[in-house]
């Protein structure tokens, strides 16, 4: 009798643990995987989304011993001057995770600089990054000389990233240096570390929140409205969930997100015009675009 007892537990037990596997396989292929991404002929979103004009140049660069410090994207051009970008990866992510991407936002005219730190949610690396481009702005030897738009610099993140673009600009000297804030797959702050906490109402530039709807446990759409509701109520802000877009759809070319991401860095670092039509007004594209929901925009009728 008790071997029977001790069958039927161990087959109870067996199913048990089937069924967790199974569960956590399936929840772990949603909240990794994304629909593919769709932009609707001729609107805004699909304008941004397809390359720009430039051809693009990347650099490696490193310290005294050989090690990675920065990867940095920039447009084939000679005699004009571009905005900067810096962006933070997320948790244990490097360059190569987002190269696609930041090619990109490049080939649109934008320098971007991503460093080789896996663990950017204090906003400590994003700061230092800014200021490394900046000292290579006015150094004759740089490559960078006198090929960045100082007053226009924008601090894009993912993930772990998307609380350290917040914090470079709110929790350092330098912080004003960034003049738009973009965090994507914003993390909910009770997952944060305490050293990577973020406190929205202390940013002082627009600030764009992008997430998917199949990240409903790292980053969903109410603790999102919460770090729009707790944000100055002064400054522009938005906020939108891409249909179908899971925890890492901004990595490899940016998915869904990039064609918005790239319209709103032109829309406020290059005052782009038909980038703007993409969240201004009553009308605005993005509010009205069937792959995308949960839009919530203030200050920037």
């Amino acid at each position: 009798m008790k071997r029977v007892i001790r069958s039927k537990w161990f087959l109870w037990m067996t199913g048990v643990v089937f069924i967790l596997i199974a569960a956590f396989c399936v929840l772990s292929f949603i909240l990794v995987n994304s629909v593919s991404a769709t932009f609707e002929t001729g609107s805004v979103e699909e304008k941004y989304a397809l390359p720009g004009t430039y051809e693009v140049d990347s650099l490696e660069i490193k310290d005294e011993q050989g090690e990675k410090l920065y990867r940095v994207y920039s447009p084939q051009s000679t005699d004009v001057m571009h905005p900067l970008i810096a962006w933070g990866n997320g948790t244990g992510a490097l360059p190569d995770n987002y190269d696609q991407l930041l090619r990109h936002l490049a080939s649109w005219g934008f320098i971007v600089i991503d460093t080789y730190s896996q663990t950017t949610g204090t906003g400590k690396e994003i700061m230092t990054a800014i200021e490394y481009m900046l000292n290579e702005n006015e150094a004759r030897v740089s490559p960078f000389y006198h090929r960045i738009q100082k007053d226009r610099v924008g601090a894009a993140g993912h993930s772990q990233g998307s609380t350290g673009v917040i914090n470079a600009h709110t929790n350092f000297e330098n912080g004003d240096l960034i003049k738009t804030v973009v965090s994507i797959a914003l993390p909910d702050l009770k997952y944060c570390d305490p050293e990577d906490a973020y406190d929205t109402s202390a940013l002082k530039v627009p600030f764009f929140v992008i997430g998917g709807t199949r990240d409903f446990i790292i980053s969903p759409s109410d603790s999102n409205k919460l770090a729009l509701r707790n944000a100055n109520l002064h400054i522009p802000t938005m906020m939108a969930m891409a249909k179908g877009a899971a925890h890492t759809a901004i990595e490899q070319d940016g998915g869904q997100h990039r064609g918005y991401l790239t319209a709103w860095m032109r829309y406020w670092l290059v005052d782009d015009l038909v980038a703007k039509d993409a969240f201004v007004g009553n009308h605005a594209e993005i509010g009205m675009n069937k792959h995308w929901k949960d839009v919530t925009s203030a200050n920037l009728q």
